[in-house]
């Protein structure tokens, strides 16, 4: 089939069916019958002569060929939608929009609320999609094509297709119940290394910034569990002297209720990186900008609120 008999509309449904995953979503996101996509879909597999999706469960994965061809077009489509973009204006307060931001399980506990009354305050017709961004999906150049943007503490690999600024870092703690005995004076390396430890690891084998910082030592600490998340972080704590990590983003949603104590950990472990990331070929997209912007003002009004809780708080050091 000669390139002049493409219809191009068909390179905006395969955007879309990558980043949707699902022929009813892009059908939904399009505009169109979910019969109309799948027939756009059945011309793209005879035009590419591959499947391009293939069922998994009740996903769609792309195929190597599908991956190879959507990073080849991103570049053009995004400068499309930029010369577009251009002459648009978009306007939250209309808009109708459905954007997906990226955030880890970290910042979703302590950003998500004040996001959502935002978003909603701005946009109030628009759909926000809180979308994971552990360590496994933010290391898939993929992941940030079914994304708008991403808030993220992972460390990237430099990507020329991704766009990545970094808003602030946090500094590393301990957390330990209350009620324990650990909590009741300062943390010595000696005690430290004797306890036992909960990770808090998405895919319940990542090691923490922690570990590295012990191996560059020469150390080790006696992981006996570990949890995918950190909202179930104080519940996990409550009764035990277990230690456990978390950046001090967390002092800003800390109560009495929750029973945690901050230690300063007894050795120096690297700040977590908040980076806001989004991929090039929807950079230029007005709506994106402004939510990015909506992120950034938000993040930054966040590190206010965490240092002045900080200043509030006695953190045993």
């Amino acid at each position: 089939m000669s390139p002049d008999n493409v219809d191009l509309n068909l390179l905006r449904v395969l955007d879309v069916l990558m980043r949707e995953r699902s022929v009813t979503r892009a059908a939904d996101q399009l505009g169109r019958t979910q019969s109309a996509v799948s027939h756009s879909l059945s011309k793209l597999r005879i035009i590419f002569k591959d499947e391009l999706f293939t069922r998994d469960g009740g996903l769609m994965r792309p195929t190597p060929r599908a991956l190879e061809l959507i990073g080849d077009l991103s570049d053009s489509l995004g400068k499309i939608r930029g010369v577009i973009g251009r002459y648009n204006v978009f306007d939250p307060a209309t808009t109708e929009r459905k954007f997906r931001v990226g955030l880890t399980d970290y910042h979703a506990m302590i950003f998500v609320p004040g996001l959502i009354r935002e978003f909603s305050r701005q946009a109030p017709y628009a759909t926000l999609n809180v979308i994971p961004a552990n360590r496994a999906e933010a290391e898939s150049a993929d992941y940030f094509r079914q994304v708008d943007c991403t808030l993220t503490g992972a460390s990237l690999k430099d990507d020329p297709n991704l766009t990545k600024t970094e808003l602030g870092q946090d500094r590393i703690l301990c957390a330990v119940w209350s009620g324990s005995q650990i909590a009741r004076s300062p943390l010595g390396l000696e005690q430290y290394l004797s306890a036992s430890h909960l990770q808090i690891s998405a895919d319940g084998l990542s090691e923490g910034l922690a570990d590295g910082a012990l191996k560059e030592r020469g150390l080790r600490r006696k992981v006996v569990a570990t949890i995918s998340n950190y909202l179930v972080m104080p519940l996990a704590l409550r009764g035990t002297d277990l230690i456990t990590h978390c950046g001090d983003g967390i002092f800003q949603i800390l109560d009495e209720a929750n029973q945690i104590t901050l230690l300063s950990p007894p050795i120096p472990i690297p700040s977590v990186s908040a980076s806001l990331v989004v991929h090039r070929q929807m950079a230029a997209d007005q709506g994106i900008l402004w939510l990015r912007r909506l992120i950034t003002e938000l993040y930054h009004a966040a590190q206010i609120s965490k240092n002045e809780a900080i200043l509030a708080t006695n953190v045993v050091a």
